[in-house]
């Protein structure tokens, strides 16, 4: 089988990174972050199985783009893990709030694709935190 063109790679990323977020990342608290995952663990059966079909989409889709065996392998036992945690009554929903898994196996198959692809079919990264503080304090008050 061919290796997937750029233009599917990216399409592969966007929607990886998609799951990642929705899984984890949907709503922020201060410093932590909750998604589907951890919204659907408290719900008997319900949140092993989306834990489980997320997983499974990251893991295909990274396989579909070639991703490294050794990174897909990683990104199981990561998903693997907070999916049989979430199972165990009341411990498991809560470990299952506070790990981001599924936020964890998107970024790995992310960029592991982002390597794959050519420097004109990146995104764009985005520029850290620290940065844009550092950028606004040298903004020049703009005259009239």
């Amino acid at each position: 089988m061919d290796r997937p063109s750029p233009s599917d790679l990216l399409g592969i990323r966007n929607s990886v990174e998609t799951v990642g977020r929705l899984s984890d990342s949907l709503i922020r608290f201060g410093p932590f972050r909750m998604g589907l995952d951890g919204v659907l663990s408290w719900i008997p059966g319900v949140g092993e199985l989306y834990s489980t079909g997320a997983a499974i989409f990251i893991i295909a889709q990274g396989a579909r783009a070639r991703v490294p065996a050794h990174t897909l392998v990683a990104c199981a036992a990561l998903m693997g893990s907070s999916t049989i945690v979430s199972a165990v009554p009341l411990a498991g929903p809560a470990v299952a709030d506070l790990f981001l898994a599924h936020r964890l196996s998107a970024k790995m198959v992310v960029r592991a694709i982002d390597k794959m692809l050519p420097e004109d079919h990146r995104p764009p990264l985005p520029d850290p935190w620290w940065r844009l503080a550092l950028n606004g304090l040298r903004a020049k008050p703009q005259t009239a």
